[in-house]
């Protein structure tokens, strides 16, 4: 009995002594500016951006020799196809351009279904400096007809102030308020 007490004072002492480290985390903030469309009376109906595998809410770096990884206890405050899903439904709504525009699920069907895909959000390590790179398919289609009114890959890159961690959340902010102004002006134009 006093060897299984002895154990478990120890275990309990191991456990004591190790520190907890909470994850870095850091915000996708990326600032909308688009320009307002001519009103129609259609609804626009947005499905949640699905992400590609790797797009979760590690952040995710680029190196050379074709090497993706993550980092160690550094995370994206939220998964950043949420984070892009709502900035991009904000940008739409910015433009005046639809009557309605929300959740797909949420609307009784809309005239205009929104899918996309997010599929790059890399700190890439390639160049000098060192780049944030994003990149979205999306496809705009008639919800009671087949065919798309509007498909594009959209992909911008902007360089770290700096070589470090520190640097990508403003960089890469910066990457998908590109991606996403330019999506919102061009589904405008539908």
């Amino acid at each position: 009995m006093r060897r299984v007490m002895i154990l478990a004072v120890l275990a309990v002492a191991g456990c004591v002594s190790h520190t907890y480290a909470p994850p870095d985390v850091y915000l996708l903030a990326p600032e909308i500016d688009v320009s307002p469309a001519q009103p129609t009376n259609r609804t626009l109906g947005i499905r949640a951006l699905q992400a590609a595998r790797p797009y979760k809410q590690a952040i995710v770096f680029r190196a050379p020799g074709h090497i993706l990884g993550q980092y160690d206890s550094v995370l994206w405050a939220e998964l950043p196809s949420d984070a892009l899903t709502r900035a991009l439904a904000d940008a739409i709504r910015a433009t005046g351009r639809f009557r309605d525009v929300g959740n797909a699920a949420d609307m009784n069907v809309p005239d205009l279904i929104l899918t996309g895909e997010l599929r790059k959000l890399d700190e890439v390590r390639t160049t000098d400096p060192w780049t944030a790179e994003c990149e979205v398919r999306l496809e705009l289609r008639e919800a009671r007809g087949p065919g798309a009114v509007w498909a594009d890959t959209l992909t911008a890159a902007q360089p770290l102030d700096k070589n470090d961690l520190s640097a990508l959340a403003a960089a890469m902010s910066r990457a998908v308020a590109t991606v996403l102004n330019q999506a919102a002006s061009r589904i405008a134009e539908q």
